[in-house]
């Protein structure tokens, strides 16, 4: 026994930040330059009083409203973020307020990034298995463009504000799952001055209040090219399936040149491969599901396929499944 993912639904902020607008700020690098080094032609961004929960919020009642669901479903409420409203209470705990479900729920706050999705579908599974949840509704929503210094051509170049929200339920095939953690890792993708370690060096500028994130893309880089080719190798060997048996992988969105390295070392022909980044940029927790969104949109993920989903990144952490969809 396993689980689905039903239902996806997404939230994207007003306001587009695309390669003409970078080219204007930055004028060194032509926007088709700009989409040559990431792929990417627009990014979204939330408001300056848009949270990640608010982004939640309304990426779940358009789930409600686009199905048959009844709120009083949901008996557990997971929350994907890096961005939370406040450092105490957890942010699932206002949200299950906000969307008027029941009191009877579990609620949890999953603070990951990039390979959030999969772990959160880990946790998911693990409730459902038990028999301590039935229908659990699954929020991700990261807002890192408040960690970017407008100065940061790079982090800019990438990163995007959305949010996701979907139903996970039981379902026959036995999803395995692998996990992954490197912590010596960690100071390679960051964001600095955001909790209480070295609070006394917290930025205070009125622009980045939140704190700073900082990247090493070469480390980055060199993290994801080592760990997710073994990680696709022992996702298959605990599935006991060969990969041509997969009928499609969905890898968090991370950047163009990233992916295609690594749908090289796996041997993936491009069409089983989804990449959705030109119009969405790097979206953090919310990669995966986008990708699964627009997939299905698109008709190139249908019910009943196998899919690998792998997550990787900040921690350093990674982590993959294959579901039946």
């Amino acid at each position: 026994m396993g689980i689905s993912i039903k239902n996806i639904e997404v939230y994207f902020p007003e306001r587009v930040l695309d390669n003409e607008e970078l080219f204007k700020i930055f004028n060194d690098i032509s926007p088709n330059d700009i989409f040559k080094r990431t792929g990417i032609k627009k990014r979204y961004i939330s408001s300056r009083e848009e949270t990640a929960s608010d982004m939640g919020v309304e990426a779940s009642e358009a789930l409600f409203l686009k199905t048959e669901l009844k709120r009083n479903e949901i008996d557990f409420l997971i929350f994907c973020s890096e961005c939370f409203d406040y450092i105490a209470p957890t942010t699932s705990c206002i949200l299950q307020d906000r969307l008027k479900l029941q009191n009877s729920i579990g609620a949890i706050d999953l603070p990951y990034g990039c390979s959030g999705f999969v772990y959160g579908l880990g946790i998911a599974n693990s409730l459902i298995i038990s028999g301590m949840a039935k229908k659990i509704l699954f929020i991700t929503s990261d807002t890192p463009s408040k960690l970017i210094p407008e100065s940061n051509f790079e982090l800019r170049c990438l990163f995007s504000d959305i949010a996701t929200a979907c139903i996970i339920e039981k379902n026959k095939f036995d999803s395995q799952y692998v996990f992954g953690t490197d912590g010596s890792g960690y100071q390679n993708l960051i964001a600095v001055n955001s909790g209480f370690r070295h609070a006394n060096k917290r930025n205070h500028d009125e622009k980045l209040p939140f704190g700073e994130m900082k990247m090493n893309s070469t480390e980055v880089f060199r993290f994801a090219i080592k760990k997710v080719p073994k990680l696709v190798k022992e996702l298959l060997i605990r599935h006991q399936l060969e990969i041509e048996k997969i009928d499609l992988f969905v890898f968090h969105q991370a950047s163009y040149y990233l992916l295609e390295i690594i749908r090289r070392k796996i041997k993936v022909p491009l069409e089983k491969f989804f990449v959705n980044l030109e119009f969405n940029g790097n979206s953090v927790s919310s990669s995966i599901p986008l990708a699964l969104y627009e997939a299905e949109m698109k008709g190139v993920l249908k019910k009943g396929m196998k899919v690998m989903l792998v997550g990787y990144g900040i921690g350093f952490s990674w982590a993959g499944t294959i579901i039946e969809y």
